[in-house]
């Protein structure tokens, strides 16, 4: 079955769609459109009876989907010449991995750690390696709203510094005709879903999409949350009306940041992280509880917290400087961090990455739903190492990243 149809029974109707967007962008007919919802979905334009008719023998959008085959397997051994290890599964093929730390504390200050993903985009800006960048940051309107946003601006990738734990779709920008070099800074299924597009031969409308992507950055991902989730701590936790919001933020202030509301009367409200991570648990979509991966190992550079544990430290209150953890993976990631350091952007320092508590809460609920969901669930990124034991979600943030075999993750 070729059409849209497709794509709603063996995705939408299995609740696999990650709200990456990349079928928007995709479709050559420009029938897709996301809808304005807590989980945005793609919607048909058109009645969706007439999809076989319409799309004729176009499947384009479940070809580049990322939503139940990653296609993670296929994207590596273009990009690397060869699959991951069992001992590389949920770290993926690198070449290197560093604490990094931007120079200048004006993005430091903005940033939700160490400003990795803001200071590379602004360096690939100023050295041509991109047109625009695609980056996430918030509704002007109404600031409780996740947006994507494609700029050629340093100012608007100053803007969107700092983490926004929402679903964001934000590959529909690809389409937009002002920019042939792209930089897509973006999640793990995100980035699997780009490289789905770049692992497509004969295809007129996705080889001219392809062309388009000039770099991969991706944040490391516990998990997504619907925009129920933030209207919750607004108005149930912190008691605000929405239409009271001017300003919001996931990761304000000093490391390792809170959750930070301004209103129309000037004042300002906050949450300790932490509270986040155990608020937001109960607004998850059914794909980001299963989701197989932390980091899609198939980005030019994965970015997570230079701190493996910031639930920790933000629940105890232990100091942490502010940095980011980067894997640098391809020759053009390679590339962009010297560029940043010929220009003394970033200050470096070589990491022995172990583990991270997102990472680990990632695993266990990965094998969890693997051993005993009857649904259909994500295909995983390869094998896993054997451990004896699942836990529980809270059995994990209980316990931290003291895990068993914990070293296996090279």
């Amino acid at each position: 079955m070729a059409s849209f149809l497709n794509l709603k029974e063996n995705i939408l109707d299995q609740d696999l769609c990650t709200s990456c967007s990349l079928c928007v962008a995709a479709c050559p007919r420009e029938l897709l459109a996301m809808s304005d919802s807590a989980a945005p979905l793609p919607v048909f334009r058109a009645n969706p009876g007439e999809a076989a008719d319409i799309c004729r023998d176009c499947n384009l959008c479940s070809e580049v989907c990322p939503g139940y085959d990653t296609g993670t397997k296929q994207s590596e051994l273009r990009i690397f010449g060869r699959n991951r290890t069992e001992e590389e599964r949920w770290v993926g093929i690198h070449q290197g991995v560093y604490q990094l730390a931007a120079t200048d504390r004006e993005i430091v200050g903005k940033a939700a750690a160490g400003g990795a993903g803001t200071v590379l985009a602004i360096t690939a800006l100023e050295e041509r390696l991109a047109d625009a960048v695609i980056v996430a940051g918030r509704d002007e309107e109404r600031p409780w709203i996740p947006k994507a946003y494609i700029t050629d601006s340093i100012d608007k990738v100053l803007e969107c510094a700092q983490s926004s734990y929402c679903l964001t779709p934000n590959l529909e920008l690809l389409k937009d005709p002002r920019f042939e070099k792209i930089g897509v800074i973006g999640m793990p299924c995100q980035i699997q879903g780009v490289q789905k597009l770049l692992n497509l031969e004969g295809n007129a409308e996705a080889a001219r999409l392809a062309g388009k992507i000039a770099f991969t950055l991706e944040l490391g991902c516990a998990s997504s949350t619907t925009r129920a989730g933030t209207e919750h701590l607004i108005t149930d936790i912190l008691n605000l009306d929405l239409e009271d919001v001017v300003y919001m933020r996931y990761r304000d202030g000093e490391y390792p940041g809170k959750f930070v509301v301004k209103t129309k009367d000037g004042t300002t409200h906050a949450l300790p992280f932490y509270r986040l991570v155990e608020e937001f648990k109960k607004f998850k979509t059914f794909r980001c509880l299963t989701c197989p991966d932390w980091w899609s190992g198939i980005a030019d550079i994965s970015i997570a917290d230079g701190d493996p544990n910031i639930f920790d430290s933000s629940k105890t209150g232990k100091p942490s400087k502010p940095a980011s953890t980067v894997m640098i993976r391809t020759e053009t990631g390679s590339r962009l961090i010297r560029l940043a350091r010929e220009k003394s952007y970033i200050e470096l320092y070589p990491y022995v990455f172990e583990n991270n508590l997102g990472l680990e809460r990632k695993r266990q609920r990965y094998r969890s739903y693997a051993a005993t969901s009857t649904r259909i669930i994500p295909l995983p990124s390869g094998a896993d190492a054997g451990y004896s034991k699942i836990m529980s979600d809270d059995e994990v943030i209980a316990r931290g990243i003291g895990m068993e075999n914990a070293n296996r993750l090279k």
